[in-house]
């Protein structure tokens, strides 16, 4: 039956199928179990496949400074996630947080916003597992071509990441944080191989800023920062973790601060170890085992391939959690079909918001693959429209943050200039992935297609979101519907 909920009387919640249902398993996570959902979504051995080098071509030797302005803004919004965790326990995330400072109709907005990032990463990472998967079965001699067996190695990392997510929420982080530690641990094993090779740790090139401009290390900033997205989803396992009110906070800022330095020490030993070489760093195709090589560590090569598949798995397991929790709340809010509230018989996992969230993940990059695109082209695509939705979530958060203290009588200059620094840079990255071709000018060069287009898909998402926003609106306005004799 339609009634009314206590939370917001504008809002519908269809109350009998979700009252019968149990509640998410409470209190089992520790602080390194939720830490884990936040390292496994930023995937950090699957940013260094990739990401250092499309740094390097914009800001060369300064690399590794792009990343550490990109770690500074991410505490900021860190800090700012935090207020929230302090105070409020919930399994949304983001939603659940701006809901209770801007409103009903902002926590709409982050939600939608927040479902299209995960959605959009976790296409990214079944697309990377199918790459790097393909890798390896060539490097053991098995025939991988790009048709059919990159399209069951992404059913493999699909299913099994469902699978695993609604078994058992403990199993699920476990796995992740083990699968991720092992790839960085291959990673770290090339990096400290590099300053053998070189037989030094400075590289005065890297540390004096040669040749690196300041349009450079800014257009390195906005993609160092899509290495971050992902680090807020601990705030996804709210109803979980033990005492969430230090547990959230706390993994949400330990994740930014500690993966960002793995960043950056991995950026800039990657950088050193690719100096003097040829074809050198801006040549790669795959930096990490071409690394390995020139260390003189060939036997690495298969082992960091395997450990960014288990990292692009752990990434595809942690944005179905997340993104399957922000949807289970909207559901419950009435944003959503309630059957989407509803949770495992058994293991207490909302199954039902799983699969929806993992489909697309699946059906899309096995459509474009099978209808001829580019698998690395197109994940470049996705984790471009994965940033703007991951964007929108965290300047509403930010904003969020600042009025919620003040609402609650705890108003916070520091948070409130954080929480504008936050904003303001936020919409930077947009600005620097859209506004720089109208007009071309010559610090950001103009915008090639389909990357021109992707602004345009965020909107349309947006407004999509936002009509289906006063639907609901609309019909929660309608008188209920009297409940049936019981």
């Amino acid at each position: 039956m339609t009634g009314v909920d206590d939370r917001n009387p504008n809002m519908p919640t269809d109350v009998a199928p979700a009252a019968k249902q149990p509640d998410l398993r409470r209190g089992v996570l520790s602080l390194p179990e939720v830490l884990a959902q936040s390292v496994a979504n930023m995937a950090p051995s699957a940013a260094m496949a990739l990401l250092p080098l499309l740094v390097f071509l914009n800001a060369g030797n300064g690399s590794w400074l792009s990343f550490v302005i990109a770690l500074v803004l991410m505490l900021l919004v860190g800090f700012c996630i935090a207020q929230f965790a302090k105070r409020t326990n919930a399994s949304g995330s983001f939603y659940s947080w701006v809901r209770a400072s801007l409103g009903v109709g902002a926590g709409h907005t982050a939600g939608t916003g927040l479902l299209l990032g995960y959605i959009a990463t976790g296409m990214a990472t079944v697309l990377g597992f199918g790459v790097y998967g393909a890798d390896l079965l060539g490097r053991l001699g098995v025939t991988s071509g790009v048709g059919s067996v990159q399209v069951v190695l992404y059913a493999v990392d699909l299913i099994g990441a469902v699978l695993v997510a609604i078994s058992d929420v403990r199993i699920s982080v476990r796995t992740s944080m083990v699968l991720e530690a092992t790839s960085v641990a291959a990673i770290l094993a090339i990096c400290v191989a590099v300053f053998a090779e070189h037989g030094a740790v400075l590289d005065t090139a890297q540390i004096s800023l040669r040749d690196s401009g300041l349009g450079g290390v800014t257009v390195g900033v906005v993609l160092a920062i899509f290495a971050f997205v992902g680090f807020e989803s601990a705030g996804s396992l709210g109803r979980e973790a033990r005492n969430p009110e230090r547990t959230i906070g706390r993994a949400v800022l330990w994740s930014a601060g500690l993966v960002g330095l793995f960043y950056v020490f991995v950026v800039y030993t990657q950088v050193y170890g690719f100096s003097g070489t040829e074809p050198g760093f801006a040549k790669s195709t795959a930096p990490l085992p071409e690394l390995a090589d020139i260390v003189h560590l060939p036997v690495l090569a298969p082992i960091v391939d395997l450990g960014i598949m288990c990292s692009m798995f752990a990434c595809t397991l942690a944005c179905i959690n997340a993104a399957s929790r922000v949807l289970y709340t909207m559901a419950q809010d009435g944003l959503a079909t309630q059957r989407l509230a509803r949770v495992h018989l058994r293991h207490h996992t909302p199954h039902l918001a799983m699969w929806v969230v993992s489909v697309p993940m699946l059906v899309v990059p096995a459509l474009f693959l099978l209808l001829g695109s580019d698998p690395i082209a197109f994940n470049g695509l996705v984790g471009t429209v994965a940033v703007f939705g991951f964007m929108l979530g965290y300047c509403l958060a930010a904003a969020g943050a600042a009025w919620y203290l003040r609402s609650r009588g705890e108003p916070s200059a520091l948070t409130t200039l954080l929480a504008v620094i936050s904003v303001g840079a936020m919409l930077f990255v947009f600005w620097a992935n859209w506004i720089p071709q109208h007009p071309a000018n010559a610090v950001f060069p103009a915008l090639t297609s389909p990357y021109d287009v992707l602004p345009y898909v965020f909107l349309g998402w947006v407004a999509f979101s936002a009509l289906w926003y006063a639907l609901v609106r609309r019909r929660a306005t309608e008188p209920p519907v009297p409940a049936p004799p019981q």
